[in-house]
């Protein structure tokens, strides 16, 4: 066999693939219950490589439609022709919501009329993630009798990594796609699919991975100490901090302004929030892509295990959704370590004299990992943990350092990401945030947030009681697999006991 069949044990038994006391559904994406008859979405397989001509062409090799069934709607999808897949993989449907961090895979249900299909999910996640995430493709062949068979493609293992745009990423021990999913949710039909298939039924599934996030009463959460309240009116230490993999350019760009910017940072100002007549950091601008953060320096806390913030998140034009929740918008929180009782050298990243001569104003620092990939003089690491907002309402977030994961290390700090070491709040010099990234809605246009209380804290409980989105619990465990595509390098990463890779 080419490509494993789920699992031995989901054929011997019938449809359902895992034990019912271990799935819970988390919320339904699509029945297409709403969707008129006829084509949907695209309508067929595509690729944005594809001049228009071949497009055109591409139109009779494969279609992707709504149809009746059984009382209900399905959806049809049809591969006549293997030059459907001329540039590899054929995304057949793109799933628009984030999912919270409970959920841990997609059930799929699909009858195959003819042929096969190999069904897998995935797409871009952030820069610092892993470039792209997949997991790995299911494949179903027809029977003499079709029946409905539930496919679950499971987020955490087995997956698989391209290495597009994987400066901080390229020799990660690990792949999340919940953690890290930017862009629409693809499904997939790998080249080897021929054939016609119906799907009536995606929902997310809960396998006892991954967890919601935790929480704390008032009383459970003891100050440490204060980062920054901005209550003197200054913003002195916050920063704009922009940090590609290899797009440089846009850091000098920023401050000489020769052209329209792609990435350009957020204006700061310290504003009255009318919350308790405080006052707050107030970050505006634009986003595109999850390149530029807004952050404030600081000195570490020993004693802390958590940090919170009191935040407010508008970004009316995005239109994102989470599962079971509704519109929310998302949020990612860096957090920078480094050696203590060695000075950070911020200045070696900022803006050069002759560049804020320039005007700008442009971003404070350049975390490009073209450009600070070969220093030697750098020992530092990255954390990251995301939430999702309600938009406009101001909240307070409690982010255990245990829910934090290693994105990147460099230097004496680099066992920190190789090992995927724990965050430790003795070792931060900064939080940030990065300016939320649009899913559904107008990509470019200004989102406002507003920072007031910024702490760290301690809250009670085990680091495995603190963690949400599953982790990896020893990257030793890991089984990895290099293979070479056409124009593609892929890794196939899995745990023990996970159905191993496919092979050519």
């Amino acid at each position: 066999m080419t490509r494993h069949l789920l699992f031995a044990a989901w054929l011997a038994c019938g449809p359902s693939m895992l034990p019912a006391a271990e799935t819970v559904v988390v919320g339904v994406i699509e029945d297409f219950a709403s969707a008129p008859p006829g084509p949907f979405q695209k309508g067929f397989l595509e690729s944005h490589r594809w001049s228009e001509d071949f497009r055109q062409r591409a139109r009779a090799w494969s279609s992707i439609e709504v149809v009746s069934e059984g009382g209900g709607k399905a959806l049809r999808v049809r591969v006549s022709d293997p030059q459907a897949f001329a540039s590899g993989a054929g995304s057949f449907l793109r799933l628009a919501p984030y999912f919270p961090p409970e959920a841990d895979a997609l059930r799929i249900r699909v009858k195959v009329l003819t042929g096969q299909v190999s069904i897998y999910i995935g797409g871009p996640t952030a820069y610092y993630g892993n470039s792209d995430v997949f997991t790995e493709p299911q494949t179903i062949r027809a029977m003499a009798k079709p029946e409905w068979i539930e496919v679950v493609c499971q987020f955490n293992h087995p997956t698989w990594r391209n290495y597009r745009r994987s400066g901080f990423s390229t020799d990660a021990p690990r792949n999340y796609y919940n953690r890290w999913a930017q862009e629409h949710v693809g499904v997939f039909l790998a080249p080897d699919s021929l054939g016609e298939c119906l799907i009536d039924h995606i929902e997310v599934v809960a396998l006892g991975e991954g967890k919601p996030f935790a929480t704390f009463s008032p009383d459970q959460i003891k100050p440490v100490k204060t980062i920054t309240d901005f209550e003197n009116g200054k913003h002195d230490q916050a920063f704009n901090l922009y940090m590609a993999a290899a797009e440089a350019e846009w850091f000098d760009e920023s401050w000489k302004r020769t052209k329209p910017l792609r990435f350009e940072p957020m204006q700061l100002t310290v504003i009255d929030t009318g919350l308790d007549g405080r006052k707050s950091l107030e970050s505006r601008g634009r986003t595109a892509e999850e390149v530029h953060c807004t952050g404030v320096r600081t000195s570490s806390a020993a004693d802390a295990n958590a940090i919170t913030v009191t935040l407010n998140v508008d970004a009316p034009e995005q239109r994102n959704t989470l599962v079971g929740a509704g519109e929310i918008v998302p949020l990612d929180f860096l957090v920078f370590v480094a050696p203590t009782g060695k000075p950070f050298p911020w200045q070696s990243l900022a803006t050069s004299a002759e560049l804020r001569a320039k005007g700008g104003p442009g971003f404070d620092y350049n975390l490009t990992h073209r450009s600070i990939a070969t220093r030697t003089d750098l020992d530092f690491a990255i954390y990251q943990t995301r939430r999702y907002l309600k938009p406009g309402e101001w909240s307070n977030q409690v982010l255990p350092t245990a829910d934090f994961t290693c994105i990147y290390g460099q230097g004496a700090m680099r066992d920190r990401f190789t090992r995927h070491e724990p965050l430790r709040s003795s070792e931060v010099i900064a939080v940030a945030w990065l300016n939320p990234w649009c899913r559904q809605g107008q990509r470019d246009a200004p989102v406002i947030t507003r920072i007031d209380d910024l702490s760290f804290v301690k809250v009670p409980g085990s680091p495995a009681e603190h963690q949400s989105f599953w982790q990896v619990p020893d990257v030793k465990q890991f089984l990895h697999r290099d293979e070479e595509s056409p124009g593609l390098r892929k890794r196939h990463i899995w745990l023990p006991g996970d159905p191993p890779p496919p092979t050519k």
